[in-house]
């Protein structure tokens, strides 16, 4: 079991992630901001930060620079949704924050457990 926090802004969103994260074994913890999941991300460990990009107040770029800066080790997956063109950018732009991968939302539940298992060697 590998500890897991989420990242986005939408309730909708995180309350998906956490039961098919859940369900597949994972202790999860969940943020609606940038300050919410830094303030979690310091004071307990995770194997992987899954965020958001696009979210007010602080947007997952941000959120991916401190951890990684704070942490070079933490694995770090990417999600935008949105147009297809603006979605791509984002996500790029992400990986050259540092996330170790991306996840174009919406996204099939093979897709998110396959990334996640890849992130965390499983």
């Amino acid at each position: 079991m590998s500890a897991i926090l989420v990242v986005d802004d939408q309730k909708g969103i995180r309350d998906v992630l956490r039961k098919l994260l859940a369900e597949a074994g994972h202790d999860v913890a969940e943020a609606e901001d940038g300050a919410a999941a830094l303030a979690l991300f310091r004071v307990q460990p995770f194997n992987l930060v899954i965020t958001d990009i696009i979210m007010p107040e602080m947007e997952g770029i941000e959120i991916i620079t401190t951890m990684k800066r704070e942490q070079p080790n933490i694995r770090i997956l990417a999600m935008s949704g949105g147009g297809r063109a603006r979605v791509m950018d984002f996500l790029a732009v992400a990986g050259k924050a540092g996330a170790d991968a991306t996840l174009e939302k919406p996204f099939r539940k093979s897709e998110l457990l396959d990334r996640v298992a890849g992130l965390l060697g499983t």
